[in-house]
């Protein structure tokens, strides 16, 4: 039954992210993959993936963070990268399991850079990289459901990529 729950979450996180792409604005994108990193979250501390359950938890209060910086117009959103990029790194350091650990930590720092641009396209384009990382990741801690929906996210990223150019 854990193991069904486990995956029922990744499959509600994946589903969430590669709909998240298909829409038009920032803001859109950026409200859609909070709720998908709050799934991706629990999933990973489920299936005992520390390192991967930390980038999820750093990712969700920078994205949140980034969501409230763009609604109420907050002109320097720089400072934010030189907080949670070095306590991403330090956090997933610290909570470093194997080589395999690196990959979330390489999505998470890309994906949080990626979110202080405006433009649409290169947020897609950090998705295609994200998602290949993650892919492995969900190899390694044998998330079935997550292999499956990382394939589906990078190929829905590139359809949607190419649609919104």
């Amino acid at each position: 039954m854990n193991f069904l729950l486990t995956q029922f979450i990744g499959l509600v996180g994946y589903s969430t992210l590669s709909f998240s792409y298909f829409k038009k604005e920032k803001k859109d994108i950026l409200f859609i993959q909070i709720i998908a990193y709050i799934a991706f979250a629990i999933h990973y501390y489920m299936l005992s993936g520390i390192t991967g359950t930390v980038c999820n938890v750093i990712g969700l209060i920078a994205l949140i963070i980034i969501y409230l910086f763009d609604k109420y117009k907050v002109k320097n959103k720089n400072i934010l990268v030189f907080i949670i990029i070095p306590l991403l790194i330090l956090i997933s350091l610290i909570t470093y399991q194997n080589i395999y650990s690196i990959f979330p930590v390489i999505s998470s720092t890309i994906a949080i850079l990626s979110f202080f641009t405006d433009n649409e396209h290169t947020i897609r384009k950090v998705g295609v990289v994200a998602a290949v990382s993650w892919l492995i990741y969900a190899i390694v801690y044998k998330s079935y459901v997550s292999i499956i929906f990382e394939i589906i996210t990078l190929s829905s990223t590139v359809i949607a990529s190419i649609k919104n150019k």
